[in-house]
């Protein structure tokens, strides 16, 4: 059977694909024999019964890659051109092959004029066009016209209300098979459409994921065996064309795990399995970057609460000399962040001096927030905040106010982990950042015997930059990430009281309720950094974080009459990103 298309890229050990959450409401694919998940024939050019990259990755996203044919999404057809409607003779018969330009077509007829924009694209074709190169076509005139159509769909995809177009590029032909003797000649030609695609599509308004396939393919076959791979060299399926591969037909047992190629140009279910794995790895990158801001400012609602309480034992002393006070924590992160379960452990220290002057209160402090975040997926990062405040009390009779504000350095080291089949990667990257916020408060005071307990309003402010990180290394899979920026306004609405155990003795407790006013940003730009000028932004599952609680409940005591110790937890519960526990203890003295 004539070539349809190029090979793909690494192969693997196939691992079942688990579905996360996707911020995709669908997946539609335009392509040729690498996409096509059994439009030519019914059948797959890969080693059968295996999947295609399309499925596993549609999958992996919670949605589908059914032929079209069949009332599904990918319009992808084996031996399909860019731009250029053909035919092919199977069993004497005439099969059409629509061109993708065609199969963007029979999209539009199906799903309307105006497209899902929060839906995935993949438009993947160019290997038929330089294949027809080698059967003697003009070299020049046949890139160029590929290039103009495949630039033309992008386009006319984004026009029609795309947000998300996957283009991957490809694969160097002169590492496949079927260019064992011309391997110069298919690089060179490869090379020149990717280079050419890139540079066009760099151009356009259309918002383009690129895929290094090329890249990809180079690194697995410079070190199979990592990704699970005996042979990257000849066929797994022997003479057999891909597309008449079953388990009978392979070389030797498990080929279809152990080998790149199932043919001269396809991939095996291994290799499609990599494939897959890399899409979805980019796609899902910013799920895994994105909580950084949130989690500084989640640290800084639990700082100012902190503050907040000391503000509170301060004027139950009734005590007017300087008091030096120090507070540490250990602090536990849980929960549903934006998407991404998280799991963290760190700690956090606070120094402070503050002095009440009558009806007033006033202070200043330094604290530190070191948090390591465990991500799904195996990935995370360790986050420090190093901050400086001011505070203040206003107290008359039962009524108070309370004032503070802070500004504070971020540090962020990340880890981001990549499966691609069998072979696992760790990319690191660092950024630094800061933040700044404040928060009023006010409320009533009632004493009635031991008991003191009253009401509590609060509104805080705060705002948190991540600065762009990128992540070291030109690996295909590594990348680079836009600056981040997260603000948030909370208000707050709750009840204290506090019961005096002994004259020297206090316990305390509080439950608030907080509102958050501000959207989360459900954007994150990226780039690939094998891949330049390519600039795309993609989505991400933010949730609905609008309503959280704080519970605290405490003990504080005077060891003597100026020195003062204390203990307590504060957990940040309900819908807030990155919701964190502490278990605190803090002591001060007087002078």
């Amino acid at each position: 059977m004539r070539k349809t298309h190029l090979a793909m890229v690494l192969a693997i050990l196939s691992t079942g694909a688990v579905a996360q959450a996707s911020p995709f409401t669908d997946t539609y694919f335009l392509g040729d024999s690498l996409t096509d998940s059994g439009q030519f024939m019914g059948q797959r050019f890969t080693t059968n019964p295996g999947k295609v990259w399309s499925q596993q990755l549609a999958s992996q996203l919670g949605t589908s890659a059914d032929p079209s044919g069949s009332n599904g999404t990918n319009y992808a057809v084996g031996g399909a051109r860019v731009g250029e409607d053909s035919t092919t003779v199977v069993g004497g018969m005439t099969v059409p092959i629509p061109s993708v330009r065609t199969q963007l077509q029979q999209l539009r007829a199906v799903e309307g004029k105006r497209l899902d924009g929060d839906a995935l694209y993949a438009v993947w074709g160019g290997a038929n066009d330089l294949f027809a190169i080698t059967a003697g076509a003009p070299a020049q005139a046949t890139i160029t016209s590929a290039i103009v159509e495949h630039v033309t769909v992008v386009s006319a995809l984004s026009q029609a209300g795309a947000r998300y177009i996957l283009v991957p590029n490809i694969p160097d032909l002169g590492m496949t098979p079927a260019f064992a003797g011309n391997a110069a000649a298919g690089t060179q030609l490869s090379t020149a459409y990717n280079q050419a695609l890139y540079g066009q599509l760099a151009n356009t308004k259309a918002n383009v994921i690129p895929l290094d396939v090329a890249g990809l393919l180079h690194e697995a076959a410079a070190n199979p065996s990592v990704f699970g791979l005996k042979n990257v060299t000849t066929p797994a399926c022997g003479a057999v064309s891909s597309l008449l591969c079953g388990p009978g037909n392979l070389v030797e047992k498990n080929a279809d795990q152990t080998h790149l190629f199932a043919d001269g140009v396809h991939p095996t279910t291994a290799g499609h399995t990599v494939l897959a794995d890399y899409a979805a790895a980019v796609l899902m990158a910013p799920q895994q970057v994105v909580v950084l801001a949130p989690a500084a400012n989640q640290a800084g609602i639990a700082q100012m609460h902190h503050i907040d309480r000391r503000l509170h034992n301060t004027a139950a002393m009734q005590d007017s000399r300087v008091a030096v006070w120090g507070q540490g924590a250990a602090v536990f992160g849980s929960g549903d962040a934006l998407g991404t379960e998280l799991d963290g452990t760190g700690s956090a220290w606070m120094l402070g001096v503050d002095k009440r002057m009558g009806a007033w209160t006033a202070g200043a402090y330094l604290a530190h927030d070191n948090l390591d975040g465990q991500l799904s997926r195996g990935s995370g990062y360790e986050e420090q905040r190093l901050a400086g405040g001011l505070y203040g009390r206003w107290q008359h009779q039962n009524l108070w106010l309370n004032g503070q504000v802070y500004y504070a350095n971020l540090d962020v080291d990340s880890h981001r982990r990549v499966q691609l089949g069998a072979a696992e990667r760790i990319h690191h990257g660092s950024a630094d950042g800061d933040q700044y916020g404040g928060k009023v408060s006010a409320g009533m005071n009632w004493q009635q015997g031991a008991f003191t307990h009253g009401p509590v309003l609060s509104l805080s402010a705060q705002k948190a930059t991540i600065k762009s990180l990128q992540e070291q290394g030109k690996q295909s899979t590594a990348m680079s990430f836009d600056e981040q920026e997260h603000i948030s306004i909370q208000s707050g609405l709750g009840y204290q009281v506090q019961w005096a155990a002994s004259n020297a003795w206090q316990v305390y407790g509080s439950a608030q309720w907080q509102h958050e006013f501000k959207d989360l940003d459900d954007m994150v730009g990226a780039r690939l950094n094998s891949v330049d000028n390519m600039h795309f932004e993609l989505p991400v599952d933010t949730g609905d974080a609008k309503n959280s609680g704080v519970l605290e409940l405490g003990v504080n005591g005077n060891i003597t009459e100026r020195w003062q110790v204390g203990a307590g937890v504060l957990a940040e519960v309900g819908d807030a990103p990155n919701a964190q526990t502490s278990v605190f203890v803090n002591t001060s003295y007087r002078f």
